[in-house]
Order: C-alpha cells, then sequence, then structure tokens
C-alpha cells in the first residue's frame, strides 16, 4: 500500500512540473512598443533652430543637438500619457530615431528626466541614421533593422520613413500627427507635406489631407493618432 502511494505521489510531483512547465512556454500578451523621437514624443523645433544658428555648412550637428535638447525641446503631453498608460499596463517601450548617436546620452538623460523613468542609450533608446543608396543617391532609413532586433509589436512616429520601416519590420505602425509648427518648419518626408502639393509631383492638397485625418488611415494603410489637427 505504501508502496503505490509513493508512485501515485511521484506521478502527480511530475505530472505538476511538466504542466507548469508547459504554461512557463506559453507566449503572454505583452508588447514591446517603439516611439519615434522627434515630432512624436520630442517638440524639437527650437533645438534645429538654434543649431541652425550655428555655422555647420549647412550641415545639421546632431551631436550639439542631442546635447541641448534639455534647453530648448519639450515633451509632447499625449504622447508622454499614452507612454504613461502603456506601462501601466506593463508593456516594455523603447526609443528609435534616426539621428546619428553621438552625444546620444544626453538625449537619454533628458527623455528619463523628462519621462520619470530610465532610458539608457543602446537599452532603451537607439540611433538609426539613414543611409544613402549608391545607385540612386537618396537617403532611406534603417530603423526597421532595429525594429526586428528589439522585435517590436508596435511603433509609433511621424513621419513617412517611420511607417515604411514599420511596413519593412513586419510590425503595425501609428501615425502621431505633426505639430503645425512643424509641418510649417520642415514639411518634406510627411504625408502632411500640403506646401509640396503646388510644386510637381505633389500629391496631399490640404483637402486630401484632411479626408486622411477624417478617415483615421494614412497613405501606407497606418492608423493615424491625431494629436494634432488642422486648421
Amino acid at each position: 500500500m505504501k508502496t503505490r502511494l509513493i508512485i501515485i505521489a511521484v506521478v502527480v510531483l511530475f505530472g505538476g512540473c511538466k504542466q507548469q512547465s508547459n504554461f512557463s512556454q506559453l507566449e503572454l500578451g505583452k508588447m514591446r512598443v517603439g516611439f519615434d523621437v522627434d515630432d512624436t514624443i520630442v517638440f524639437s523645433k527650437f533645438t534645429f533652430e538654434h543649431e541652425k544658428a550655428i555655422d555647420n555648412e549647412g550641415r545639421t550637428d546632431y551631436g550639439w543637438v542631442n546635447q541641448h535638447d534639455g534647453e530648448y525641446s519639450t515633451i509632447i503631453k499625449p504622447i508622454k500619457q499614452l507612454i504613461y498608460f502603456l506601462r501601466d499596463q506593463g508593456h516594455e517601450i523603447y526609443f528609435v530615431t534616426s539621428r546619428p548617436g553621438e552625444n546620444g546620452k544626453f538625449l537619454a538623460d533628458f527623455l528619463s528626466d523628462s519621462l520619470g523613468f530610465l532610458i539608457r542609450k543602446d537599452i532603451e533608446l537607439f540611433f538609426s541614421p539613414k543611409i544613402k543608396d549608391p545607385i540612386t543617391g537618396k537617403r532611406f532609413t534603417t530603423k526597421h533593422g532595429i525594429m526586428k532586433k528589439l522585435k517590436l509589436n508596435l511603433y509609433y512616429g511621424d513621419s513617412d520613413t517611420d511607417m515604411i520601416a514599420a511596413t519593412i519590420a513586419g510590425i503595425r505602425g501609428v501615425r502621431v500627427v505633426r505639430d503645425p509648427q512643424s509641418i510649417e518648419s520642415y514639411s518634406s518626408n510627411y504625408f502632411g507635406d500640403i506646401q509640396m502639393a503646388q510644386q510637381k509631383g505633389g500629391m496631399i492638397t490640404p483637402e486630401i489631407y484632411k479626408d486622411f485625418l477624417r478617415a483615421g488611415v494614412g497613405p501606407y494603410g497606418e492608423t493615424i493618432y491625431p494629436i494634432f489637427q488642422p486648421e
């Protein structure tokens, strides 16, 4: 009788371990969510304007920009609230920017101080500059490589290249509507580039732009997150 009870106990014990092992292998509904930096979480227009006042022979000194966000840039509050919501739900947050990484620690520190949680260069914050195509000479995004490495499920960004990178990476892209001041300052690389409508090859008129926003779907099939609306 004792032998039989011992055998039953061993079977139950190992059976329970096997069930627990199978449970630990289940994929949880926990997302890894990425955010662009400029005009998505950071309104950096004034930082870039101050940088332009410096004589750099027409080149943007991103090392200087990364070092001075704390003085001239501000956090976009609706996206900050969205990040808090996602973190409260237990999801992981990452940032992927097309800025070069020189002095990137300063940008990481600015985001950490502004958002209230630790963000580290090359751990939660990644720099992925564009690369020039040797054939066409045009510069293309490289963000999709970082997105794949991080195994992101979702990516919020304001630019066309953000949505292209998300598509190539095979994840869902969400378009954050850019502040009107930013559209006026630099309208390229953005489907709301209504200034280009008057030029050859321009597509998005103010009327078409508003139609996109009302429909909630962008030109790359992305969802639109309309925190800013055109007048």
